[in-house]
Formats: C-alpha cells, sequence, structure tokens
C-alpha cells in the first residue's frame, strides 16, 4: 500500500484546517484510556467531503470539517472553505462562519467561488452564496425561503442556476398556525423548481440588508413546469440546462422516474426529452464543445447502480453505453470534450481515473492506476489536463490531492524561510499526484492495523473479495476475534482505503485485538453490472452465504476463532446484522445492528423507497412474494436467535424507520436474548451529531468487549 505524501508545514495546515485535540485526553469523560483510537478522536478526524480544481488548475477550494464546540446549537459538525495551491504549500481559509458550507464550484474565470451554506438563523435554510476566491465576505444569491439543493455556473460564467424545493405558500402558513396542519400524503408536494440569476461581475455587487445581491432578481426556468430537478448541466453558450428530471419531488422517483430533458432558458420556450426514463440517473456533463451529453445511468429499470457511462448526441439520439459488459461501475463524469470523457471508476476494491473515447468505447486511457488511491471523484481544470481529489489509502484519511497526466508532481515551495523536502509521488503509469494537504497529523502516531484485499471462493465457485484489516497489536495470540462490518447499499462497495467512522471503527477494533473483514458480497458494486444483479429474488441468501464463505476462509488462512465472530452494519448492513443474530445465530456470538430491517413486509409500508427497494435490491415486490420476504426477514426467523444484539436507531430515519428497529428489539426480548436498544433524537439515516457519533462507537467497542473476548 502506497501512503500518501506528507507536506511540510504541518503546524501551520493544522491551524488553517482548524486545530483540534485529537488525544485520548480529549474525551468528553475526561477518563484515561488504555487506548489510543477513542470515539473522540475517530469523531474529532477532519473530514474532507470535496474539493474542486480552478478552470486554469492553479488552486484548489476545499471543504473541511470541525466539531462542534460545547454550548454550540446541536447539529452536524460545521464546514468550511479552504483555498490551497495545485503547487502546493498553506491552506488559506476563506470562509469562517460556524455554518455548514458545502459544495463549492469556481466561476468560468477563476475569481468567483460558489457554494451552498446553511448559516445565520436558528435551523437557517441552505442558501446559495458566492464568495472572492481572493478573499471577502460572501453574498447570498437565492432567498431565504427555500433550501437550494444544488447549482451550476453557466459555461461562459454571466449566470447561475440553482435547484430549491417550493417553500410552503401564505395560505399553507395560515393554515398551520391556526392548526389546520393535516397533510394529503403524496398530494401536498413541492417541487423542486430550477432557478437562474446574473452573475455581476466583482466590485460590481452592492449587498443589502438581507445580504441579498443587487442585479436581476432570479427566475424560474418556465420550461421545467411543475417537474422537480436533480441534476442539471448548462450548455456551453448558455441558452440551455440539461437536467434530470421527474414528474414528483418525491423520493423514490428521484430514483427511478427520471428522464433526461434539454431546458431552454427563454421564457416562453419548451423543453425537449434526450433521454426517456429508463433506470437510475446521474453524473449528467455537457461536453464544453457542446456537442454530447455523457452521464452516468442504469442499464434498466432493475440496475441497482448508476454504475455505467453513457453518451448521447446534445441534438437527439440514441444513448450509447460505452461501458459495455466490463466488470466495473463507473462512480463520476469528470470531464468531457470532443470525443473524450474523464470518468472515475471503480473494479473491485480498487478505485482509478480513465480517459475513454467516446466513438470507440474500447479506446482506453489510464490516469491513475487502479490501488493507488481511495477515491469517488475528480474535479478537472477546464483543459482536461489535471485534476483534484480527495484521496485516502488504508493508512491515513483523505487528503487533497492533485493529479497531472504525463507530469511529475513539482516540490512544495518553501515555507517560513526553511527549505521544503520534495514532496513523495505515487506513480500511477505516467502520472504524478501530489498531496496538498495534511489534515490529521496527529493520528500519524496511532496504531495502524495492516490492511489489504482479500480474496476467497463463495461455495458456488464466484469469486468474492473484500478488505481485511489485521489486528495492530500483540500477534502472538493462540487466536483473534473477527468483526465482520457489512455495509449498506446493497449498491455500494468497500475500497482499499481509509474506512474508519464512528460507526465503523476499523482501526478501534484493530488496536483492540481484532481481525475487521468488510466484505463485497453479490449485490455490491465494482464488479459490473451482472454481479450487482446477483442476489436478485434471493432474499438474504446466497449473498449472505458469501459472507459465510468468507469468514471459513479467513479461519483457515488466520488464527480466527469459530466461537467469538461478531457483526455490525447500518442499513442494509443492518439488514445483514439482524440475519446474523436470528437466522444465522449459530455463527455469530454478538451483533450490533445499526438501522436495519428486520421485516421486509413491514418496511415497503414504511420506508421512502418502496419502489427503489422492490425493483432494484430484489427485483421482486413482496406484496407478491410474501411467504418468500416473511422467511427472509429476521424477525421471521426469531425462533432461532441466541445472538446478544445491540441496535443503534436515529428516530427520525424515513429510510429504516425507527418501527423497524421496535420489532426486532421486541422479539428478541420475547425470545430471551440479551438485547440492548439505543435511540439517538433528531437523528436521521446515519448520525451526525458528535455526542451521538462517540457514543455510537463507545458502545459498539463495549458490545463487543463484552461478547467477543474471553
Amino acid at each position: 500500500m502506497r501512503r500518501l505524501a506528507a507536506l511540510n508545514a504541518v503546524v501551520l495546515i493544522v491551524a488553517a484546517a482548524g486545530s483540534r485535540s485529537t488525544s485520548a485526553a480529549s474525551a468528553s469523560s475526561g477518563s484515561a484510556s488504555p487506548w489510543k483510537w477513542t470515539p473522540e478522536v475517530i469523531a474529532d478526524t477532519v473530514r474532507v467531503p470535496e474539493a474542486a480544481l480552478s478552470p486554469d488548475g492553479t488552486r484548489v477550494v476545499y471543504v473541511a470539517t470541525r466539531p462542534r464546540p460545547e454550548g454550540a446549537p446541536l447539529g452536524a459538525a460545521w464546514s468550511n472553505l479552504y483555498l490551497v495551491s495545485a503547487a502546493g504549500g498553506a491552506p488559506r481559509r476563506l470562509t469562517s462562519a460556524d455554518a455548514a458550507d458545502k459544495e463549492p464550484a469556481w466561476s468560468p474565470d477563476g475569481r468567483l467561488i460558489a457554494f451552498l451554506s446553511a448559516r445565520g438563523a436558528d435551523k437557517p435554510k441552505t442558501r446559495l452564496f458566492i464568495v472572492p476566491a481572493d478573499g471577502g465576505e460572501p453574498w447570498a444569491v437565492s432567498d431565504d425561503k427555500r433550501d437550494v439543493d444544488l447549482f451550476a455556473w453557466s459555461q461562459e460564467g454571466s449566470r447561475i442556476a440553482w435547484v430549491a424545493v417550493d417553500p410552503k405558500g401564505e395560505d399553507r402558513e395560515k393554515a398551520e398556525k391556526a392548526g389546520r396542519d393535516w397533510k394529503v400524503v403524496d398530494q401536498d408536494e413541492r417541487p423542486r423548481r430550477l432557478w437562474v440569476a446574473d452573475v455581476p461581475a466583482p466590485g460590481a455587487t452592492t449587498a443589502g440588508a438581507a445580504g441579498a445581491v443587487s442585479g436581476s432578481a432570479p427566475r424560474p426556468v418556465a420550461s421545467l413546469g411543475n417537474r422537480s430537478a436533480w441534476q442539471i448541466a448548462w450548455s456551453p453558450v448558455g441558452d440551455a440546462l440539461v437536467a434530470a428530471v421527474s414528474d414528483t419531488p418525491r423520493t423514490d422517483d428521484s430514483y427511478l422516474a427520471k428522464r433526461i430533458v434539454v431546458l431552454p432558458i427563454a421564457p416562453e420556450a419548451r423543453g425537449r426529452e434526450l433521454v426517456g426514463v429508463v433506470g437510475k440517473v446521474s453524473s449528467l456533463l455537457w461536453s464544453i464543445d457542446g456537442a454530447t451529453v455523457v452521464y452516468r445511468g442504469g442499464v434498466d429499470g432493475s440496475d441497482p447502480q448508476a454504475g455505467s457511462l453513457f453518451a448521447v448526441p446534445a441534438t437527439g439520439g440514441t444513448p450509447v453505453n460505452l461501458t459495455g459488459g466490463r466488470l466495473e461501475t463507473v462512480k463520476d463524469v469528470v470531464w468531457a470534450k470532443g470525443t473524450k470523457a474523464v470518468i472515475v471508476v471503480t473494479q473491485g476494491t480498487h478505485a482509478s481515473l480513465v480517459e475513454s473515447d467516446l466513438r470507440d468505447p474500447a479506446t482506453r486511457r489510464t490516469l491513475i492506476a487502479p490501488g493507488t488511491l481511495g477515491f469517488d471523484a475528480a474535479s478537472a481544470s477546464r483543459d482536461g489536463s489535471s485534476f483534484a481529489l480527495v484521496a485516502s489509502t488504508g493508512d491515513r484519511p483523505a487528503e487533497v490531492v492533485m493529479a497531472r497526466p504525463g507530469k511529475p508532481a513539482p516540490a512544495p515551495a518553501a515555507k517560513g524561510g526553511r527549505a521544503a523536502q520534495p514532496a513523495k509521488r505515487a506513480a500511477a503509469g505516467a502520472l504524478g499526484t501530489q498531496v496538498l494537504t495534511d489534515l490529521n497529523p496527529a493520528q500519524r502516531v496511532l496504531p495502524l492495523g495492516r490492511q489489504e484485499t482479500f480474496t476467497w471462493k463463495a461455495s458456488d465457485g464466484v469469486e468474492i473479495e473484500g478488505v481485511l484489516t489485521r489486528p495492530s497489536g500483540d500477534d502472538r495470540r493462540e487466536t483473534y476475534p473477527l468483526v465482520v462490518i457489512v455495509h449498506g447499499g446493497p449498491e455500494y462497495e468497500v475500497q482499499d482505503e481509509w474506512n474508519t467512522r464512528t460507526s465503523e471503527p476499523v482501526q478501534a477494533l484493530a488496536e483492540r485485538g481484532y481481525f475487521v473483514l468488510m466484505p463485497n458480497y453479490r449485490g455490491s458494486t465494482g464488479r459490473g453490472v451482472a454481479f450487482s444483479k446477483g442476489d436478485h429474488g434471493d432474499l438474504g441468501g446466497r449473498e449472505f452465504q458469501d459472507v459465510l464463505d468468507g469468514i471459513e476462509a479467513l479461519r483457515r488462512a488466520e488464527r480466527i476463532d469459530p466461537r467469538r465472530i461478531g457483526m455490525t452494519g447500518g442499513s442494509y448492513g443492518g439488514y445483514f446484522t439482524a440475519l446474523a443474530v436470528t437466522r444465522y445465530s449459530r455463527h455469530f456470538a454478538a451483533g450490533v445492528m445499526l438501522f436495519g430491517i428486520s421485516d421486509w413486509l413491514s418496511f415497503l409500508g414504511q420506508s421512502d423507497i418502496p419502489k427503489e427497494n422492490s425493483a432494484v435490491h430484489w427485483n421482486l415486490w413482496c406484496y407478491d412474494h410474501q411467504d418468500l420476504c416473511r422467511d427472509a426477514s429476521p424477525v421471521g426467523r426469531i425462533a432461532d436467535a441466541r445472538t446478544p444484539t445491540l441496535i443503534l436507531q436515529g428516530e427520525d430515519d424515513a429510510r429504516v424507520p425507527k418501527p423497524q428497529a421496535d420489532e426486532l428489539y421486541q422479539a428478541l426480548k420475547w425470545k430471551g436474548v440479551p438485547a440492548e436498544y439505543v435511540l439517538f433524537p433528531r437523528e436521521k439515516h446515519g448520525f451526525q451529531e458528535r455526542a451521538h457519533q462517540i457514543e455510537t462507537t463507545r458502545r459498539l467497542l463495549a458490545w463487543f468487549e463484552q461478547y467477543l473476548k474471553p
């Protein structure tokens, strides 16, 4: 495994990113811990959700998180924007508000940066802001009545478009205040409108008292009508947008009922359909030369992932699948011009950046080879010659990384009068990579379990793989416990990258003497469409057997104690865990279920994705196959349960609602199985508040210590 190169001036970089203690002494309880990977250390890891490269390729703006201090309003970690030279150097903080700044994007001339932010009043709306790249106060472009979900600069830079959810009408507000606040399901819906505004040049704007920019007022794109937009991209000349839209704003429709349309900006113009409803659609991009629209999509309505690359002439025509039968999943469409497109793909547990020929899909050029770095997306310079990544390895959390095809990585400039040491370079063919940040230097001294890709043959002969982390402590034990961490989705894959987080504390488990296996069972992505459909019609069957086969293969290869095996996971991984403590209880000594499914029939009536779940996860409706779904439901196999189980659930989860956890807990109590159930207020599908994250990790580790240690 190649380790990311460290930059100099660590103190300066840490200060720029928002310094914080990551030692065990920072634990909120104040008690000493024998472990270095504490729940507090994991929760306070600086994370980098996004990075964007300037059009000329000289600067990168990125988002870095920081925990909320004691006494701050409850919520997810705050995040701000930072700017760093693509040649290296100390980052500069661009925004400093106690806010959730995210999704930065450069104006085409590189002078402005737009971003989304929830800031200001209690429970503020997410608004669209713009800040000068050279520094200054951000100003708001959108109003404070609508939540903005996404936006895009026009390619010539004079306008910006965004999607915002319609606010409640005045009549509705009055009715709710008067107690007439009933809602008609599937009727009281608010569309996701598309708005456009002119962007004055820097220096030509004046912010009013409410923070709005003077100039033309935002105007809706009439050609969208009452449909809802989910992805957008501008035409090169700025006369139209291409968008993925659905007839309703329902979550299920956002997955499986989108069509791609061209929406003219002119008020009286009508839109035209470019691609009809087929399956999932994502990562929409209009090529710089205007000839082609490229996007990620599913091959049909039962494809679990928008994981194939498609191209369609911008004037209309039949989309061409450029991925074909490759055993991979396309994760991002980065850049397109002429006959070339740059995409991020995963193949098994590894990611790569490749250039694809739109005329000859068989022709490809690898820009970052598989196994070099772990990443899901990239940002390109306007000419497609350089790229910014948020990338990690198995031994270091994500950093901002520059990649330049065919060019060596430049040495960082000297800082503070000291000569800079040359940055290490991760070779990937002719590609130079350079690490621009050092966001978690204090973690460099913490113990690390060695991580690798582990491959085994399932009992039916199919090759399965996952990511294995070895204990970082004493290696002289006769046998070791094993914790299996199962990913959600199931349309997802675990990469050989940094995988330690509060709900999946891999390195904390390794330090405490566990092997950790994260399997990519059939139904996972990264191996092509057929593999991701491999669990269709077989609820909790062959896909779970893949995991059991992996455990057995690992037991034969390593000193694993078969009496001390635990499982944990969230969402679909929570379903696996619920199966592990019921149907497959004889194999597992402990389970920790995070927001998992326990009853497929009731789940369909509770979740916000009944259609998506049925179409792409199982390719069947449980209403039509009740016996099958009952047998595949953990509560349907409660008679087999004997595994001690910890259940962790967000109270406001709409994806896997609270009653799913209620059902399993009540069933385990009825059976007399040791069980503990912890509800986290305000949390949705995944825990965001720091105190909740720390408690999640603490309880998970303690549960396995109690039931898996001799």
